[in-house]
């Protein structure tokens, strides 16, 4: 039995694995709103439209149930956990109205979410829905919604920064992982921003108020600070006003060098040609449940990969690459493409509690397959990054590898070398085999047109 390493906060209970199944403990301070959404139909209705992970009854007894136990679920496995500072702004914002459903499906119901944290949002391969159970609670009646300020946090803030700001400011997840601070998302959005309707309400005052709160808190303690009364009209109000504040978000793509990389690229139609037909190949005998395509720009191989039936994570440091395949791949062609927006010379680190609450990328591995096409180069020559150390992170997040050995006289490798009047890393053929054959297994090989080289490779 393993506890899930982002699950010990909650007191109503905890998930975990037991061979290979996916279980959740129901403890006591939860059991009594469980039975109550259970006696209501709740968890069956939500996942029937798509809006919460479905789950089945078992027996709370058994090895490695934790003591306490009322109830005991198995959810379905999920292909891989992410997490919202490597999401596209889209998927940020389908976890935003995801959470809106939720409440209007609840509140005629006497329920609400007790809270509206990023991390109880998963994709599932299909969609993003709710994983966390427990978050269905009985409303309180006459109180504003508990989650309201986390909501905010987490969602209208980054979403607001990143359409009026910068899509960049996303990767202030990393550092603000419990949500962003309203105050400082204010102060960062431009003036007239702040003054938009929605914003103005939710976030610019939410702020202010939230301030003098806390102050009165600190001067006189919690008695000091009164709590509204707010009605079921009230309640559906504010909700159905963040429905209309989210909504008119969009994110302002600037511009991007590697969303244009079909038009840019060196390869020829036959490279072009060669290079699927070689990952199609490797596909068919690896025969992978999980891809990931580091480097993947627009997606070509993420679609080849997942059109076969794989899961893929496609990963790329280009946010308008992640949020055209979010559009195109997973949303219009519905495909099971995972896009992550993602520095591969920074890859996501564990962060909260000890460093391993939330997973880092390399901990959420190995998958079947790892797609390195077109990468090494740029993380040699401009991460300066030396193979051997390349070579054994890849052995440590692939079971089987298909990487692209780009040569020193590729017009790409020079463009990179230009500038550089110092020295660099050695970049060659024999350092790449050297460093790769000391951990992987070279089970295929393929020369394209343009000199560029690619390989399957079995971990050794």
């Amino acid at each position: 039995m393993k506890t899930d390493s982002g699950s010990f906060r909650d007191p109503s209970g905890t998930v975990f694995t037991r061979n290979g199944e996916v279980l959740r403990a129901v403890f006591a301070p939860g059991a009594e709103s469980y039975a109550r959404a259970k006696e209501k139909g709740i968890f069956e209705r939500l996942s029937r439209k798509g809006l919460l992970v479905p789950h089945v009854e078992i027996e709370p007894g058994g090895e490695g149930v934790p003591e306490g136990t009322v109830f005991c679920l198995a959810h379905p496995r999920l292909p891989m956990v992410s997490y919202p500072w490597e999401w596209t702004f889209s998927m940020l914002k389908d976890a935003a109205l995801l959470h809106i459903d939720l409440m209007e499906e609840l509140l005629p119901l006497g329920f609400w979410l007790r809270d509206a944290s990023a991390f109880n949002v998963q994709f599932d391969g299909k969609k993003v829905l709710l994983i966390d159970t427990l978050s269905l609670g009985e409303r309180v009646p006459d109180s504003p919604w508990v989650a309201y300020r986390q909501f905010c946090s987490h969602f209208l803030a980054p979403l607001a920064l990143a359409a009026y700001r910068d899509v960049r400011t996303l990767a202030l997840w990393r550092n603000y992982i419990d949500g962003y601070p309203l105050d400082l998302a204010v102060r960062m959005l431009p003036w007239k921003a702040r003054y938009r309707p929605g914003l103005w309400m939710h976030l610019t005052l939410h702020a202010s108020f939230q301030k003098k709160a806390d102050r009165k808190e600190d001067l006189g303690g919690a008695e000091a600070v009164k709590t509204p009364k707010v009605s079921d009209q009230g309640l559906t109000g504010l909700v159905r006003s963040l429905r209309r504040t989210v909504e008119k978000l969009r994110w302002r793509e600037g511009e991007s060098l590697w969303k244009a990389y079909g038009e840019i690229r060196t390869y020829s139609s036959e490279d072009v040609g060669d290079k699927a037909t070689f990952v199609s190949g490797a596909l068919d005998a690896v025969k992978p449940e999980t891809v990931w395509d580091l480097g993947a720009n627009t997606g070509e191989f993420s679609e080849l990969a997942a059109s076969r039936g794989a899961f893929v994570a496609a990963v790329d440091s280009d946010a308008a690459c992640t949020e055209f395949m979010y559009g195109k791949l997973t949303g219009e062609k519905g495909l099971p493409v995972l896009p992550l927006t993602m520095d591969l010379a920074n890859p996501s680190p564990g962060l909260g509690w000890e460093g391993s609450e939330r997973p880092g990328l390399a901990d959420r591995g190995p998958a079947d397959l790892v797609l390195a096409l077109a990468l090494l180069h740029h993380l040699v020559l401009t991460g300066s990054i030396p193979f051997e150390r390349i070579a054994r992170w890849l052995a440590r997040i692939s079971r089987h590898l298909v990487v692209e050995f780009v040569p020193p006289e590729d017009p790409m490798v020079k463009k990179l070398l230009r500038n550089r009047k110092d020295g660099h890393l050695p970049y060659d053929g024999e350092t790449f085999r050297g460093a790769f054959g000391r951990l992987f297994t070279f089970l295929g090989e393929k020369a394209l047109p343009n000199g560029r080289s690619l390989f399957l490779c079995r971990k050794k």
